[in-house]
């Protein structure tokens, strides 16, 4: 993985944050943000496989495990 693939990959899950955030303030806004709600369960859920994606790239980079780029 090159920096630049970390980088791509990191905006994506950042992206992706943004999205979760967004249908998490239409829920609570409806008063639907509850433990109880399969919705709810569903966002967490994402949210929980976001972090451990960005844990892995971050391992990843603290390892060293990057490549230079071929030019």
């Amino acid at each position: 993985m090159t920096l630049n693939e970390y980088t791509e990959a990191a905006n994506a899950i950042y992206m992706e944050q943004q999205n979760i955030t967004q249908e998490l303030s239409k829920l609570a806004l409806s008063a639907r943000a509850l433990p109880t709600d399969p919705e709810f369960l569903s966002l967490m859920s994402r949210q929980w496989e976001l972090v451990q994606r960005l844990a892995s790239l971050n391992t990843q980079l603290m390892l060293g495990i990057m490549v230079v780029p071929k030019e």
